[in-house]
Formats: C-alpha cells, sequence, structure tokens
C-alpha cells in the first residue's frame, strides 16, 4: 500500500527475475544446486554420487552452524563447489562462524529427485524465490524514500544532525546533538548500527561493554559485519553482450573475480542512464572483511573489478566506458553469526528498558529481515509497539520472529482508528491531526494465450491503464504456448515487456488457447483483482478494447461482465449431447442450478476472436472446483479439443449471463 502511495503505476516495471551464475566458464541458472547438468561433466557425476550416498544416510543431527546445515542439506561435493565458495564470499566470513535460523526462503533447498531429473533432461529448473518476479521503480528505488521524505510534516524533520550522545536520565531523555542542541523524547527509534548506538550513552556505562568484542572491522564490536564496495560502471551504445540480455544480475562464486555479483542495472529501468537506450550500466559488489581483504587502494581495486569484468564477459574489450563510480559502504551486510541472537536479543532488552527502540538493517542487525520492505515494517512495528503495545500481527512481528513474516503477506489496515487502538491498548493517548490512510489501487489484469504473435498490442494495454482517470495497478499475464517464455530478451525488448507489465508463463502449445485462461483462474482464484480481462491470440489491434475508454466505458454500462467479438451464434445442433453430458453438469454445479440443459446454446464460438471481461466476484461465484474440472476437461488429449470448442459458445454461462444476446453486452472488435 505505502509503494503504491508514493509512486503512480506507471513508474513501475515488471520483471521475471533471470540471474544466473557465471562459474566453469559458463553460465549456470539460478539456483545453482537445481540446474547442475550445466557444470562439467565430471563435476555433475561427483555431486550426484554424493547426494545420492547422502539420500542413504540417516538424517544428520541439528546443525549447530551454517557449515553444517550446508552439508546437511546439499551435501559435501556441492557445498565445495558452490555453496560454501559464495556464501563465503558474498558474507566474507567462513560457514561455521554464521548460524543457520536467517536461511528460511533466502537459499533453495533441494530434493535429490528433482536434481536428478534435471541432469538427466538436461533441462532448467523454473524460477524460485521471493523476487522470481518483482517490480522495479522508473527512477530507481531511491525514489520511493525521497517521496516518502517528501511527504513528513517539514516542522519533524532535520537534516545534517550528528548525534553525540543520547542522555537517558529520567526526566531528561534527550538526544545531545553536536551542536549542543537537545531534542527531548519519551520513545526512541534508532537506526544507527547497534554497537554505535550501545556506545552513545553515557548515562548507562553498563550498555557500552555490550558492543565490545573483535570483530576485526573499524567499530571493533562484536557485532560481525560485511563491508562492501560498490563499483558503477556506464558503458556508452545500446548494444549490450548477448549473454547479458535479459540478465538482471549475475552471482560469481569464484576466487579469480574480486567481486561476488555484478547488476545489469540498465535492464533495470531505462531511466538508470543518462541517455536511455543509448547507453548501459553495470552495478557490481565487492565484499571486504578480516577473512576477506582487499586491496586499500581505490585504483588497485577499480583496476581488479575492470580486469574482471572483461575477463567474464561482462564488459567488451574496447567498450567505451564514460563514467565509473566508487564508494566503500563500511557496513554492508549484518551477518548472521551463531552468538548474534543472544547478544542482539540482550542489547534489545537493556534498550527498550529505556524507551529506546535499535530497528532497521543494522538496528537490528538480522540480515533476514534487513531488506527496505523489511525495514519499514521494522518501523511500523516499533512505533506500534510504543503506542499501542502492538498490532494484529503480534509484538513486532518483524523483529521476533522474522522467518513467520517471511512467508506472510502482511495486510494494511485501510480503515484503522488509532483511538479505537489506543483504547484496546489501556493507553491514553490523543492524537492531535487525523490520521493519513494510504489509498486503496484498483487493479485490472490481462490473461493472453499467445504464440509467436507481436507484443505491440501491450503497448496498447499501457495506454489503455496509463489513460484511466483514477490511477489503477495492471498485470498482463501472457501465456506462451510456443516456447517464448524461456527466450531471454535484448535490452530494449526486456525494458518494453517491463514498462508494460509484462508477465511471460511458460504454456504447452498442445493445449487450446481456453485452457491458458481456465489455468490463471485455478491459479489465481484466491487472489484476482477486481476486473479481469481475457484476450484472445488475435485481438485486432484497432480493436475498442485497446482504446483509451473502449473497456472503461464498458464497465460503466456493466460492471460484472462483457464480450468483444463477431456476432454471438449458435452452437451447432451437433454438439449438443456432448455438450449436456460434460459441461452442463458443471454448469449446474457452478451456478447451483436444476435448470435442464437448453435446446440451445448462444454464445461467441471459436471463430469470434472473443475477448472477456469479468468481475473477481463474477467468476468466484463459481467454485473453484468447477474452474478445475473445466482445465482437466480442455486439457485432455483426446477430448480436449473437442470441449473446448464447446467452451467457446458458452463460457458465458460460467460467468453468470444465461445468453449472449442482451443488448450492451457484447461489442464488436470494429470500431
Amino acid at each position: 500500500a505505502l509503494l503504491d502511495e508514493m509512486l503512480p503505476p506507471k513508474e513501475w516495471l515488471y520483471h521475471q527475475r533471470y540471474s544466473p551464475a557465471r562459474m566453469r566458464d559458463t553460465w549456470v541458472g539460478y539456483p545453482v544446486q537445481a540446474n547442475l547438468w550445466r557444470l562439467p561433466r565430471d563435476e555433475v557425476m561427483g555431486i550426484v554420487k554424493d547426494l545420492a550416498q547422502k539420500e542413504a544416510r540417516p538424517p544428520p543431527p541439528k546443525p549447530r552452524n551454517f557449515k553444517e546445515w550446508l552439508h546437511a542439506g546439499f551435501g559435501e561435493a556441492l557445498t565445495q563447489s558452490f555453496m560454501a565458495p559464495y556464501n563465503s564470499k558474498v558474507w566474507a566470513h567462513p560457514p561455521h562462524e554464521m548460524n543457520s535460523i536467517w536461511v528460511g526462503e533466502r537459499v533453495a533447498t533441494i530434493r535429490f529427485e528433482d536434481i536428478l531429473s534435471n541432469v538427466i533432461q538436461r533441462k532448467d529448473a523454473p524460477a524460485w524465490g521471493p523476487n522470481a518476479q518483482f517490480r522495479y521503480p522508473m527512477n530507481g528505488t531511491g525514489h520511493i524514500w525521497e517521496k516518502v521524505f517528501s511527504d513528513l510534516p517539514k516542522e519533524n524533520t532535520r537534516l545534517n544532525a550528528r548525534v553525540a550522545a543520547v542522555r537517558t536520565k529520567k526526566g531528561a531523555k534527550a538526544l545531545e546533538l553536536a551542536d549542543g542542541t537537545k531534542v527531548p523524547f519519551d520513545g526512541l527509534l534508532s537506526t544507527m548500527p547497534l554497537p554505535l548506538l550501545l556506545r552513545s550513552l553515557p548515562d548507562e556505562p553498563r550498555l557500552a561493554p555490550m558492543a565490545d568484542g573483535d570483530n576485526g572491522a573499524a567499530d571493533h564490536s562484536r557485532f560481525k559485519h560485511q563491508t562492501c564496495n560498490v563499483f558503477g560502471v556506464g558503458i556508452e551504445g545500446d548494444q549490450i553482450p548477448e549473454a547479458l540480455n535479459g540478465v538482471h544480475w549475475v552471482y560469481f562464486p569464484e576466487d579469480e573475480y574480486i567481486f561476488y555479483r555484478v547488476t545489469v542495472l540498465s535492464n533495470f529501468s531505462p531511466q538508470m542512464v543518462a541517455k536511455p537506450f543509448q547507453q548501459w550500466s553495470l552495478l557490481i559488489e565487492v565484499s571486504e572483511s578480516k577473512h576477506h581483504p582487499v586491496p586499500r587502494s581505490r585504483a588497485k581495486l577499480r583496476a581488479l573489478v575492470k580486469e574482471g569484468l572483461v575477463k567474464s564477459g561482462m564488459l567488451p574489450e574496447g567498450a567505451k566506458v564514460v563514467a565509473m563510480w566508487d564508494k566503500r559502504l563500511e557496513y554492508g551486510y549484518p551477518v548472521p553469526y551463531v552468538e548474534r541472537n543472544m547478544h542482539v536479543h540482550e542489547a534489545d532488552r537493556a534498550l527498550r528498558s529505556l524507551g529506546i527502540w535499535s530497528r532497521g538493517r543494522f538496528g537490528s542487525w538480522k540480515y533476514e529481515v534487513g531488506n527496505q520492505d523489511h525495514s519499514c515494517f521494522l518501523g511500523i512495528d516499533a512505533v506500534d509497539s510504543m503506542l499501542f503495545g502492538g498490532s494484529a500481527a503480534g509484538r513486532e512481528a518483524t523483529f521476533n520472529v522474522p522467518n513467520k513474516v517471511n512467508v506472510q503477506y502482511r495486510k494494511y489496515d485501510f480503515d484503522f482508528d488509532p483511538a479505537a487502538l489506543a483504547r484496546d491498548a489501556g493507553r491514553q493517548h490523543t492524537f492531535g491531526k487525523p490520521p493519513r490512510r494510504l489509498q486503496r489501487l484498483p487493479q485490472w489484469d490481462w490473461v493472453a494465450h499467445r504464440c509467436k504473435e507481436h507484443d505491440v498490442w501491450t503497448d496498447a494495454v499501457r495506454k489503455v491503464m496509463v489513460a484511466l482517470p483514477r490511477p489503477t495497478k495492471w498485470l498482463i499475464h501472457s501465456y506462451e504456448g510456443c516456447g517464448a517464455a524461456e527466450i531471454k530478451r535484448p535490452m530494449p525488448e526486456m525494458l518494453r515487456e517491463g514498462l508494460n507489465h509484462l508477465d511471460r508463463i511458460p504454456f504447452d502449445s498442445a493445449l487450446p488457447q481456453i485452457a491458458a485462461w481456465l489455468r490463471h483462474i485455478a491459479a489465481h482464484y484466491a487472489k484476482l483483482p477486481p476486473v479481469v480481462v481475457f484476450v484472445p491470440p488475435n485481438v485486432p489491434a484497432a480493436s475498442p478494447l485497446l482504446a483509451a475508454d473502449g473497456l472503461s466505458g464498458a464497465l460503466v454500462a456493466a460492471k460484472d461482465f462483457g464480450a468483444w467479438g463477431r456476432h454471438p451464434t449458435d452452437m451447432p445442433r451437433s454438439m449438443r449431447d456432448d455438450f449436456c453430458a460434460k459441461l452442463w453438469p458443471l454448469v449446474q454445479q457452478g451456478r447451483r442450478s436444476h435448470r435442464p440443459c437448453p435446446e440451445r446454446v448462444v454464445g461467441m464460438g471459436p471463430t469470434a476472436t472473443a475477448a472477456y471481461y469479468a468481475s473477481a466476484q463474477t467468476v468466484r461465484a463459481v467454485p473453484l472446483a468447477v474452474w478445475q474440472a473445466l482445465l482437466a476437461a480442455v486439457s485432455d488429449k483426446s477430448t480436449g479439443a473437442a470441449t473446448a470448442t464447446m467452451l467457446s459458445y458458452s463460457m458465458h454461462i460460467f460467468f453468470g449471463e444465461k445468453a449472449m444476446l442482451k443488448p450492451g453486452l457484447v461489442h464488436s472488435h470494429q470500431s
């Protein structure tokens, strides 16, 4: 809800992540552990043999650290080939110093049967993980927080004010700034790195020793972290290397490359370079710690980065580099070391007893809830805890139960009443201003079945959606029947898909078009948006459906269902017996009707180039089991095509319309 409030739908690009690893002089799909067949044959055979032996052994005891967790889950051979080298490189700490409670959905686990099947079939695994599909702001992620900051009350914001001390004496709690100013507080939310905060409390000398330790870093604390050296490279031209088409980022587990990840940032948005579509850019990350030292000379480090980019094929020799930038971030990743929770929660208890909440990426020191969205929620939860003792999700769920919140969708309460929350918590708060409520944006889904058709129609969909009077989110789900979903796109096409919110989904080319629509309903039944538009492969580019006011105008006249196509026609009499035997029982079940099978069915038919829209309420009026049964029926190899033809005449019945003869219900593709 917050992201929707800050940036309108037209300022987002939607991507299907592609993030291979570069190792053994080849490209291995993500996650590597599910795409082993791309590694050298002898290495693959060694890993498969080791995994087979692991499967035959009794389960090992509960792991005491991340290294033991890797061996227990992936075996020794796969751990040595990829898991340990990459994790040691990104964290800049050995796996035996790390715990495994952070893993959650961050590291893909494996099933031996799946790995063996992929090796035998030489087949890549499907996309996996929390960011398999993601959206990205047109002007970069920083734009989100700039918008958030610009919406804060100006009288309550202050920049470039360094905190010299945090005073905690009862009745005199205050931030003491470097210029001598004091800012009093009752409750304090701090995002500064936890060891720095513990050493900023002169009235509580017992807390500073909680930071003491020898992590080998500049802060000389017991809180272990990785330092990240970030490099940006801008390149002239629009011809990126073929291998980087469709690529978002690349993992580098091998020591011959100093970096652990390279992001093709210009593939995220055209605005990530100064001259869109005329330049491209890379973002490079190099980790650093006492376990993983790097050259102190920035010039030497830059040279090693550039050398690795050329060697790996990320940067063509002779490419015109127009800009190179770098920055050293002392605090890069909070390392989930073995004793972390003991140290963090000891400090948290002491700080909260003083009315101080240390939250955020390095305030909480919990990597598993250290992303931007997590950090935002850590702040929300902390304020809820200060004011109301918690929220519906519990007391600071993001901080206290990270693995639980990472598999949940936290709904925003659009109708919250702060006074009621205070009363329920037994607090006597008064609120001087009415709460600001985030807006609830509507969403439309466009569902299509395609096979090598040109994507120009998605440009038209974007124009339709952007022209709506009210900002409306949208997604185009394109079920690709000819392998197009597996093909990487050149940068301009990739960005076009992102701008048009196009999601390509692999689909069996042997199945009829209507199976794609049914599959979408069955897969997304519980979370369908208010409006779903079902588009045929060959919808005319000039159809009023793709005009600025075509669909929105139809929705005004009939909000729950409508169609585009040629004039409705009768289903052939020769199909009636099969229709009555196969589909009418599903109509009766779906519409909860006991009516007998009709003598006449009038619908769009297979040659009408029919497109439909239906409200989520209309779709869900039919039980999920009925949609699943329809999908199974049209997917049958021997009878599916005939069933799909009958359904083309009767789809409207499942959407709640007895006949397609009602005025204003059917619109022509001809303007």
